[in-house]
């Protein structure tokens, strides 16, 4: 949404917040490919001009490293090199940040006033086009993000935690009253979070946040990833999303829960209790896309070169293009029980996956089983694993294990490049490519190591 197609009214009640929060400050905020948190700070007293006329970012920013470090040979930074974008808030994002005094956030996307190429070179506005896709066919998607993060503490970098016991209260105690805050701030803030864990490795936690409709699911994962990092930073720890940091340790997945609803939200469209498994026809033919998709998708949702290395097999990360109902190692998770009905767990995402991209791919290729009625292989059965060649359909596609075999998947998937955007796709590429390059190692210890100091810290 652009300014232009926001009301009056809604800028007013804005500006009205400020002087009931005491906001002084208004940061207009956007996530990069890598997840990275970009923004401007505003005073209070120029947003509105700011809100109205739009900010300027370098359009580049859509084609480097977490770092900001710049692939020339991607064709965003060919095209946008020297120059800016203009990016415009969508004022219904706006949102006080507890953990902040004072100061309040806007997200802001490129703005699509002059130019759509331009505009869907930002994750943002790609998730937004493949959400009205979803509305043409008269479907909304509800939906939320389940990040998996680590927490070590900033003066030695020692994990806050130590050992591995799942769920274990004692292994939160220690630290409950910074996590009980956490996730009150992010409450506060919009992000409704429904529980708070540990996990399994040294340092690993999990906050689960209550699902919504379109693209507050995504908004909501943004808001949620830099609040934790701010609100760790602020408490003497640092918080990473990074996938895999120590090669000991088992990864952190950026999971996407979601189903499928009638325009107006009311009308459940994923299951439906006389048939197999508990699923409608949209749900079987939309899991089925997701799965013929699912090489790709894995590249577009577990993007980095380190999250390769979670790809194996007889891990919780999944491993091939498969599905099950209620097994967790499996690409595509059936839930058939949730506070809301039935739900479908993608896996494929790890903690360091951008979340509008997710969104944006999962959609795509979900509306692609649905239009071509693509039939659902059989599921993995419950407690078999998927690494097990008897528990697996004939034929079935292996996820890719290195960055060269994740490109081709991607590259050859027209489906998701249209959808993503060449791009976008081109960036994506270019942007690990050069990582590959500068942090290239000849020894595991070594490469576990640049890969801590190209991530830990930024994503």
């Amino acid at each position: 949404m652009t300014s232009t197609g926001q009301s009056m009214e809604l800028l007013t009640a804005v500006e009205e917040r400020f002087q009931e929060d005491n906001i002084k400050t208004i940061r207009f905020e956007f996530l990069d490919t890598n997840a990275v948190s970009r923004s401007k700070t505003i005073p209070a007293r120029h947003f509105k001009s700011t809100a109205t006329s739009g900010i300027l970012f370098p359009g580049i920013c859509f084609s480097w490293t977490a770092r900001s470090d710049i692939p020339f040979v991607s064709s965003i930074a060919k095209k946008y090199h020297c120059s800016d974008l203009v990016f415009l808030p969508d004022l219904s994002t706006f949102e006080v940040l507890p953990w902040t005094p004072n100061t309040a956030r806007v997200f802001v996307s490129v703005s699509d006033i002059s130019d759509d190429e331009k505009a869907l070179i930002d994750p943002r506005n790609v998730a937004r086009a493949q959400l009205e896709k979803l509305k043409d066919r008269d479907l909304s998607i509800f939906s939320s993000f389940e990040y998996e993060f680590w927490v070590v503490y900033e003066e030695n970098r020692k994990p806050i935690i130590d050992g591995v016991d799942c769920y274990a209260t004692i292994r939160l105690a220690k630290h409950q009253a910074f996590f009980d805050k956490v996730a009150e701030n992010l409450s506060e803030a919009g992000v409704d979070i429904e529980c708070v864990e540990t996990e399994y490795a040294k340092g690993q936690f999990e906050l689960v946040i209550c699902p919504t409709f379109g693209i507050r699911a995504a908004d909501n994962a943004a808001t949620f990833r830099t609040g934790v990092k701010e609100m760790a930073m602020r408490n003497g720890f640092v918080a990473s999303f990074m996938s895999k940091p120590y090669p000991e340790e088992e990864g952190s997945s950026g999971h996407f829960n979601h189903s499928l609803w009638s325009l107006d939200g009311k009308t459940p469209k994923t299951g439906d209790s006389s048939r197999p498994y508990g699923l409608s026809e949209i749900g079987e033919h939309w899991i089925a896309g997701l799965l013929e998709h699912a090489p790709a998708l894995s590249f577009l949702q577990s993007p980095t070169v380190n999250c390769r290395d979670r790809v194996k097999p007889d891990t919780f990360a999944p491993f091939n293009a498969t599905w099950g109902v209620d097994n967790r190692s499996c690409a595509v998770r059936l839930k058939p029980v949730g506070a809301h009905g039935i739900y479908m767990e993608n896996r494929m995402g790890s903690s360091a996956g951008n979340p509008y991209i997710s969104l944006a791919a999962t959609i795509a290729a979900g509306i692609d089983g649905i239009e071509r009625k693509l039939p659902l292989p059989p599921p993995v059965p419950t407690n078999k694993p998927s690494h097990i060649a008897e528990n697996v359909p004939p034929d079935t596609a292996l996820l890719p294990a290195d960055m060269e075999a994740a490109f081709q998947a991607l590259k050859k998937d027209e489906i998701l490049v249209s959808a993503i955007g060449a791009d976008l796709v081109d960036a994506l590429e270019s942007v690990r490519r050069l990582e590959m390059t500068t942090f290239a190692a000849d020894s595991d210890v070594e490469k576990f190591e640049l890969h801590r100091r190209m991530y830990f810290d930024y994503v």
